[in-house]
């Protein structure tokens, strides 16, 4: 039968195909029920809306062919249910829904079919939207008030409703589900209790099967969103009952504890406040006198009962629910819970267990080879179906691992909990004959050691990843010190910074264990894990092997080492593991509990080299030497391997050996494995010249091979590599380098090799100057990446000493060429090298450098904003540039195309460098300023950078300087103008070139009132600022200038730079200024306290070992004392001040960092003593006085997620979050970014909080402003919108897959309704956001490709 369908069926066209319906063969009703279906699916939206005969005559056919006598027309017809319930009439919602429910089957033995069309139907319904009313939602709601809940629950004198019939079928139950689902919100009070008592009688009805009861535990769940308090207190109550009845019943029993588990996920809030009747009945399910009653009566000759196991794993996934939803509410059972999982994490009634642990451990090496062969390697040890007690067990494991991620950071981990109970436990566990309980202890054991490594701050080293170090700065938490100091011995700081910073590549050295703290537990526990592990690795089950290596990773992260001494038990099977392998045949993939990635034969291996690279990295040399035969073997064996991911991981691991067997890690040991230098240089250098490599393993064996010449050019590596291969290996670089797929990586090597050249070995100019040539040449290209990386290689190719002397003047111009246009463009990346680059050329050939054209740049540079740290590089320039003689060319360019158009604080440094380095040859003198200062008293542009100039000079020239400070002082006003501010500086900058003259004068003019003292204050700031660059002595005028400086902070203007002063002269002096500055911050004025705080703050960004150590011991008892000061502004510094110790200072406070978080948490909370209510005119306004310290306090939250995410219990932190997203805007938006962090940081806790998140998301989007709202509150609103959507799609994308296999019933109802609203109403909106975060990922990724 073949029936054309229009693209716009009329109702004509559907009363066609219902005559079909009827035909006598079920191939041709199916077909016309196939055609149905289509018309509903491409038909318009009112289709059938306003024609009920239609309407009337097609339901009245598909409910007809339900009871059709072909299986295949029936799922036909259920299919059409939905699509047509969305096209017809709103009045024939009753009607239907009737004939639905009193459906009785006359030729069919499927009694599911009226179930199922129900519940299609019940799903396809108009769905309610809070805030939004519509006819055909209230029609829909009438349908299932009025018809479908009555024929489910009975009439009360009637007959009983479908639900209370004796099939032992959970269809009715999924219809309720649905129902609940889609109409929860608009269900009367006397509905739901009437639902959920009919739903409870069914599950407590002895006839039920356990899948009728388990969809009603779904159900109940379910409904505890819609439950009044009273009704939920009520059925809390019964259930207690229950469990407390002295008869109860092991089915019964593991009913109520799940419903109890369940609505602790659904409704964990409600839950919790019945909690302290809970906790103790579902501990005491897993008490030891029920334990060893079962064991008791297992030991006189019963056998273990299935109910037990079930009864017990039932209460353990409760458990595991009260953990994660309610922990706040769990903390006084902590002991308990703890217990009750290590109680049953050892339950296995089925297996005797010598309870003498010290004979176990005597025993343990003689049982080694049965432990290996048949207890572990049998995936299950027994045969017996009947054993269930390996699931209690499982759940025990889950628990834990559940405790361990709440209740970790700055909790149980501190307190020593975790290491004194549940690690021990966890380790004895390894030997589990189950496969699955055995991979949830050793993740739950991974997961602790992780979490103790979140505390560790990382270090920078070169180690890490040299193509970083060579590419970009390192990164650093300090606060660059504005430098000015250009000549020639800084630019000689910047080649030795440069050049020999490679003795950051020492062997690393076994970090000190702290005396006490979670890493002393670990290092403590590690002997038995590795005991435990090294027997693991021996078997042949690939997830168990992947699992152990995963844990002994995450071991090396946290203690950066640490496992030498057990690399005899550990190498061997890790470097069998790395091979190909038998195993991948016998056991292709079994997937690994827990929700983990399947672990297959490849997977294994690549997390094996993984671990071998980072046990090299972190271990010593010396250490790694009697294995290093055997793992170069290995690799070498696997570098060839054909799956792309293995090979490039052997090359990586490759690297990491070559930099172990190389000096300076190896000084003396490097000449005995030359030969397996070689072998490794062989297969390096086979996998850059095979084209047929996937790109991933060429790009990593090209970084490679620039590691293996860096490290073999120095004094004591030269012999490692013949010269031959050098040059070969050079040649390379240099193909790979003109090649557009490998260029960049080629670009990092050679920067690798010019980094560490120390001039042992001179590089072949022809290839040093084609290298360059195409460095140069790189400069023009739009790849953002490959600019920064070949400027930074062309930077340490021209310092580098191997290649001195090299460049003839043809490439010298052909590089001041290609860096023209990186001046121009003003890209401060590519700037502060590129002007390295050019002053270091203009020492040997200064002609060639300083032309016209690049004159022109350099003024056009000094015109626009120069960064600081390009300053610096520009000073070096220009001062090189004066000391080669061709200052006068550039003097005149800088007086005449840029005088007063630019920044006069940085002209004046520029022209007064150039003018001391230019010494008589600069074509003017510094009395050409002095009188323009002098005769220019009107023009303040021209005075201001006269001034600056002289100032600069000053500085450089020291005693030399002839110009006395009363110039300086004749420019002050009482008006704080630009003149007087440069005078003030300038002031500053030449007092601090000559001390002894200048300070004293200053000191003295302060002595006298006026309003000049702001403007000697910024003097003074000038004077210490660079007294503390250049270690200038000023003892004997620093008890003066403190005086002075507390003296002056009665006005208002001056408090800020009183208190920078302040603190500048702690990190000068801190022995002498340490002390005072702490009993300032315990003053009785509440200015002086302030500027103490804020004093304290100027100081932690410096990076200075002295300071260091005197603020080690007063840091903490400092921001505690202001942490609690009663003035409200003087505690929103402190907290300023306390991010930035976290920030700059970690070492120094987080071993006791959890005693002040608790300060900032406090800050969060709304103080409603501090909302007052003033009266403008005929309204009246609320003003929070504490609204912008718990601004402050958010963000000090924000800050630390970023440095002592560790240290902060993330359920508290989540419990301030949720709070601020219902606060003022700049909070809520604070919050909204705090919240996109935690998905990535802690997903799992974000999952358990969607529900409250969504709410306070679907508050603020539901936000209506007045008629009478200006623009900025609109914009503000919409901005909230964007926000609040933006972590909306971030929640949905990045938790989906999580959300997907949670499993808990009834669970994130409050999202999942939230997520359909805003999909629904916030379709544009979303769409638009959407597109916006597409434009900004592919921005960010082009940049940074």
């Amino acid at each position: 039968m073949a029936t054309t369908i229009p693209s716009n069926p009329s109702p004509q066209t559907l009363n066609i195909l219902l005559q079909k319906i009827g035909d006598p063969d079920p191939d041709f009703r199916f077909m016309a029920l196939n055609d149905i279906l289509t018309v509903f699916n491409i038909a318009r939206q009112d289709f059938l809306s306003h024609d009920y005969n239609t309407s009337a005559r097609t339901v009245d056919a598909i409910v007809k062919t339900l009871d059709d006598t072909n299986g295949e027309v029936q799922g036909q017809a259920i299919k059409c249910i939905g699509p047509m319930v969305q096209k017809i009439t709103d009045q024939l919602y009753i009607p239907m829904m009737e004939k639905l429910a009193t459906l009785k089957l006359k030729n069919s033995m499927d009694t599911s079919i009226p179930s199922l069309a129900m519940r299609a139907m019940v799903a396809a319904l108009p769905r309610p939207v809070p805030g939004v009313s519509s006819n055909q939602v209230h029609e829909a709601y009438s349908a299932i008030s009025k018809a479908l809940i009555p024929r489910l629950i009975g009439r009360s004198g009637s007959t009983p409703g479908l639900l209370a019939t004796e099939n032992e079928s959970s269809d009715y139950v999924d219809v309720l589900i649905e129902v609940v689902k889609s109409f929860g919100p608009m269900l009367q009070v006397y509905e739901i209790e009437v639902i959920h008592n009919s739903i409870v009688t069914l599950m407590e009805n002895e006839k039920g099967n356990s899948v009728l009861k388990k969809r009603a535990v779904v159900a109940i769940s379910m409904l505890a969103h819609y439950l009044s308090d009273d009704h939920l207190a009520a059925f809390i109550k019964r259930a207690i009952h229950v469990l407390n009845h002295p008869n109860l019943t092991g089915v019964t029993r593991r009913l109520y504890i799940t419903v109890l588990g369940s609505m602790a996920r659904s409704v964990p809030q409600r839950l919790g406040n019945h909690l302290p009747e809970l906790a103790p009945i579902l501990l005491r399910a897993l008490s030891e006198e029920e334990l060893e009653a079962q064991l008791e009566e297992i030991s006189e000759g019963g056998e273990a009962s299935l109910e037990f196991s079930e009864v017990r794993e039932a209460a353990l996934v409760a458990l595991e629910a009260f953990l994660a939803s309610c922990p706040n509410q769990m903390r006084p059972y902590t002991d308990e819970s703890i217990e009750a999982c290590l109680r049953y994490l050892k339950f296995d009634p089925n297996y005797a267990v010598d309870d003498d642990e010290d004979m176990g451990d005597e025993q343990e090496d003689e049982d080694d080879e049965f432990d290996d062969d048949d207890e572990i390697e049998a995936d299950g040890g027994f045969d017996d179906d009947d054993d269930a007690s390996w699931k209690a067990r499982r759940c025990a494991a889950k628990a834990l691992h559940t405790l361990i991620s709440t209740r970790s950071s700055g909790d149980l981990l501190d307190s020593g909990v975790l290491y004194a109970k549940v690690a021990p436990a966890l380790v004895k566990r390894f030997d589990e004959r189950e496969e699955n309980v055995r991979l949830e202890v050793l993740s739950a054991m991974a997961l602790l050691v992780r979490k103790t490594g979140e505390g560790v701050i990382p270090e920078f080293s070169l180690e890490n990843n040299p193509s970083e170090y060579v590419n970009q700065q390192p990164p650093s938490r300090k606060r660059r010190r504005q430098s000015s100091a250009g000549g020639a011995s800084s630019f000689a700081n910047v080649i030795s910074t440069v050049d020999l910073s490679g003795t950051g590549l020492t062997s690393p050295t076994l970090e000190k264990i702290p005396a006490a703290g979670p890493r002393a537990d670990l290092a403590a526990l590690t002997p038995s894990i590795i005991k435990s592990v090294a027997k693991l690795l021996k078997g042949k089950l690939i997830p168990t092997k992947q699992a152990s290596i995963n844990l002994l990773d995450d071991i090396i992260t946290v203690q950066r080492g640490g496992l030498g001494q057990y690399f005899d038990q550990i190498f061997g099977p890790i470097i069998e593991a790395i091979k190909p392998s038998s195993i991948a045949s016998t056991s292709a993939s079994l997937t690994s509990a827990g929700g983990s990635a399947s672990a297959t034969a490849t997977t294994l291996r690549i997390a094996a080299l993984r671990l071998t690279s980072d046990i090299v990295k972190n271990h010593s040399s010396a250490a790694l030497q009697p294995h290093l035969p055997k793992l170069v073997t290995g690799l070498v064996s696997v570098a060839h391997d054909r799956f792309y991911k293995i090979s490039s991981e052997a090359i990586q691991t490759a690297e990491e050996v070559v930099k172990a067997i190389t000096p300076p890690r190896s000084r003396l040991t490097a000449q005995k494995f030359k030969g397996e230098l070689q072998k490794l240089y062989d297969v390096i250098i086979d996998r850059i010249r095979d084209n047929d490599a996937d790109a991933e393993v060429r790009l990593k064996a090209i970084h490679a091979l620039g590691t293996l010449l860096a490290r073999t050019t120095g004094s004591e590596g030269t012999g490692l590599l013949s010269e031959e291969k050098r040059k070969a290996a050079l040649g390379f670089l240099l193909e790979r380098l003109k090649n557009e797929t490998t260029r960049i990586a080629a670009v990092r090597a050679v920067d690798t090799v010019a980094t560490y050249s120390l001039g042992v070995i001179q590089l072949e100019p022809q290839w040093i100057r084609q290298v360059t040539h195409e460095l140069a040449a790189q400069l023009r290209k739009s790849n953002r990446a490959l600019r920064g990386s070949s400027i930074m290689a062309l930077k340490h190719l021209v310092l580098s000493p191997s290649t001195k002397a090299t460049l003839d003047p043809e490439s010298v111009q052909a590089i001041v060429t290609a860096l023209i246009p990186v001046i121009t463009s003003n890209d401060a990346q590519l700037l502060g090298p590129g002007l390295l680059i050019l002053a270091h050329l203009t020492q040997e050939v200064p002609e060639v450098v300083i032309t016209q054209q690049l004159v022109n740049v350099i003024c056009g540079l000094v015109k626009a904003t120069v960064p600081g740290t390009v300053l610096d590089s520009l000073l070096i320039l220009v001062t090189n540039a004066g000391q080669a003689g061709q200052g006068k060319s550039l003097m005149q360019g800088l007086l005449r195309e840029v005088g007063v158009a630019g920044d006069p604080s940085v002209v004046g440094k520029v022209i007064g460098t150039l003018l001391v380095a230019s010494g008589d040859s600069a074509g003017v003198q510094l009395d050409n300023f002095v009188s323009e200062v002098k005769n220019n008293t009107e023009d303040q542009a021209r005075a201001s950078l006269a001034l600056a100039v002289i100032g600069e000079a000053g500085l450089r020239l020291g005693a030399k300087f002839p110009v006395r400070p009363e110039l300086f002082l004749g420019q002050f006003s009482n008006e704080y103008d630009k003149v007087s501010l440069s005078a003030a500086v300038a002031l500053g900058r030449a007092g601090a070139g000559n001390v002894s003259v200048y300070l004293p004068v200053i000191l003295q003019a302060m002595g006298k009132k006026g309003n000049t003292q702001y403007l000697l204050l910024q003097s003074i700031k000038e004077i210490l600022q660079q007294a503390a660059l250049s270690s200038t002595d000023i003892s004997q005028y620093s008890g003066t200038i403190w005086d002075h400086i507390l003296a002056l902070t009665d006005a208002e203007d001056n408090k800020a730079v009183c208190a920078e002063c302040a603190g500048r002269m702690v990190i000068i002096d801190p022995k002498t200024y340490m002390p005072k500055l702490e009993a300032l911050l315990k003053d009785n004025s509440p200015v002086l306290r302030a500027i103490a705080v804020q004093a304290l703050r100027y100081t932690l960004p410096d990076d200075n070992e002295g300071f260091d150590a005197v603020l080690r011991s007063s840091l903490f008892d400092m921001l505690k004392t202001v942490l609690e000061d009663p003035e409200l502004e003087i505690r929103r510094h402190a907290l300023s001040t306390l991010n930035s110790a976290a920030h700059n200072k970690s070492e120094l406070i987080m071993g006791r960092f959890n005693q002040l978080i608790p300060y900032v948490m406090k800050e969060t909370v709304i103080k409603p003593e501090l909302i007052r209510e003033v009266t403008l005119g005929p309204y009246k306004h609320k003003i929070d006085d504490g609204l912008e310290v718990r601004k402050v306090a958010y963000e000090t939250l924000y800050a630390l997620m970023e440095t002592a995410f560790s240290r902060i219990s993330i359920i508290d932190l989540y419990d301030r979050i949720i709070a601020g997203l219902s606060d003022e805007h700049d909070i809520r938006a604070l919050c909204n970014l705090m919240v996109s962090k935690l998905v990535y940081l802690d997903p799992a806790e974000t999952i358990r909080r969607l529900d409250p998140i969504a709410a306070a998301f679907r508050a603020t989007l539901s936000t209506k402003l007045k008629e009478t709202a200006v623009k900025q509150e609109v914009e503000k609103q919409a901005e909230a919108n964007r926000a609040v959507l933006r972590v909306t799609l971030l929640l949905g994308d990045k938790l989906k897959s999580e959300l997907a296999t949670t499993g808990n019933a009834g669970g994130h109802e409050v999202w999942t309704s939230y997520w359909d609203w805003v999909n629904k109403d916030f379709n544009e909106q979303l769409k638009a956001v959407r597109e916006e975060i597409k434009s900004l990922s592919w921005n960010m990724t082009s940049t940074a490709s």
